[in-house]
């Protein structure tokens, strides 16, 4: 659909081109004031880790292994430290001192840490969250290209993306199409960056370039899944044979939600050292798909069989958040298929169900 005048003014206003020496030098400035995370080669593997150098982040790549929450909601982190006489020393303070900008997130990584977001707010508070939150920037970048194992267009989340970033990045050509999404954004933009260009005709071309890429790259994701009534589908076929026939292949080795970017499942442990006089309460991430996670006192277990495991992540996924916080906990980035030991598939799952619902078996 066309952009009306008003909105092309708006585009044009937000919009900015910056060459790519101007763009490392723009990182250059922010890493002194913030640390910078972002997409860069380790060995054979694309990871977010902090920026050395701008010179090595990788603008092009699929995906990586890890999402970007991990800076968000940490794999491990101390909670508090506690000393004998009921002394106790509290990390916030620490966590509300660093400040930091996570760059190169791809648009399902974004709107996952929207996700996450409302997790971490809506029910209950959690600081640790929300203060690693209020102090990150969000610098977000187009899509490159698609692997086979991304449906985002399913779920509308990606590969466009019109809200939750501070800045959207968009490489072409020899230079980058950089636009504001946020206050924050354009003062850190006004601040660090030098735009090559501001002039409308030039902008308006590079956006037209982005838009041809961004409809290359969605014509190439033909493996979708159909969300449809999902949740009315999934409420009728909760005693699906299918369940007990995924267990035969699921390892619950817990790998699924451990790349998945909207997990959020944790335990919390208190490490005492050996004089028994001090330790510290830590939080670490949790898996739906581990034996343990569901068992409670004197042994007892909700959900033992391996089938249950698998229909709770997809039910979570697909079902629950959706009465939860009015969203679906699935931004089709691919990351369970793809990490998948025996390569489950979420899309050939429904797919199933969709083929042959419980009422039209015999």
């Amino acid at each position: 659909m066309p952009l009306k005048n008003k909105e092309v003014s708006l585009l044009l206003e937000k919009s900015r081109l910056l060459s790519q020496s101007s763009m490392n030098d723009f990182i250059r400035n922010l890493s002194a004031s913030y640390e910078v995370y972002a997409p860069i080669k380790k060995g054979k593997q694309i990871v977010f880790e902090k920026v050395e150098n701008p010179g090595e982040i990788v603008w092009d790549y699929e995906t990586t292994q890890i999402s970007p929450k991990k800076f968000l909601h940490k794999p491990f982190e101390k909670l508090f430290s506690f000393e004998d006489g009921g002394k106790i020393i509290s990390e916030n303070e620490e966590i509300a001192e660093k400040k930091q900008i996570l760059l190169g997130l791809h648009p399902c990584d974004v709107r996952a840490v929207e996700i996450l977001d409302k997790v971490f707010s809506k029910r209950y508070e959690d600081p640790y969250y929300l203060k690693r939150r209020k102090n990150s920037i969000i610098i977000a970048l187009t899509c490159n290209d698609a692997h086979e194992t991304c449906y985002c267009t399913s779920f509308s989340t990606g590969p466009r993306i019109d809200r939750g970033y501070d800045i959207l990045i968009t490489p072409l050509v020899d230079n980058f199409l950089v636009e504001i999404g946020s206050p924050r954004g354009e003062e850190i933009l006004n601040q660090y960056g030098e735009a090559l260009s501001t002039d409308s005709s030039i902008l308006m071309e590079y956006h037209r370039l982005k838009n041809a890429k961004l409809e290359v790259i969605e014509n190439k994701i033909k493996n979708k899944m159909n969300t449809e009534n999902l949740p009315e589908l999934l409420e009728q076929n909760v005693n699906h044979p299918l369940w007990d026939n995924l267990k035969e292949e699921c390892l619950a080795c817990g790998s699924c939600t451990i790349v998945c970017p909207t997990c959020y499942c944790f335990t919390i442990v208190d490490k005492v050292d050996l004089t028994l006089k001090s330790g510290q309460r830590q939080r670490v991430w949790d898996s739906c798909m581990l034996l343990e996670f569901a068992e409670v006192a004197l042994g007892v277990n909700f959900r033992r069989e391996r089938a249950a495991r698998i229909k709770q992540r997809i039910y979570h996924k697909l079902y629950s958040f959706e009465h939860q916080f009015y969203i679906r906990g699935c931004v089709g980035c691919g990351r369970c298929i793809r990490y998948c030991i025996k390569k489950i598939d979420p899309r050939e799952i429904i797919a199933e169900i969709r083929r042959e619902p419980i009422e039209q078996q015999s």
